[in-house]
């Protein structure tokens, strides 16, 4: 099963994160101050890509994918 949320590296001294852009793709990246991880994942072409969180916390991406008509 191909996993859409890949966990992306911080750099310990100043807690950034480097990402490029990728031509022709939405990205987007969840930034977890509370459990300190970074996660990036590729916004869907037609739908929604929805960051779900619980008590400040970063939960879930959840993905709704449609066909336009």
């Amino acid at each position: 099963m191909h996993k859409r949320l890949v966990e992306i590296e911080i750099d310990d001294k100043d807690l950034s994160v480097k990402q490029h852009m990728e031509p022709g793709k939405v990205l987007v990246l969840v930034l977890d101050g509370q459990k300190g991880k970074a996660y990036r994942c590729e916004a869907v072409k037609h739908g929604l890509t929805i960051v779900e969180t619980t008590g400040g916390k970063s939960k879930r991406v959840t993905f709704e994918e449609s066909e336009l008509c």
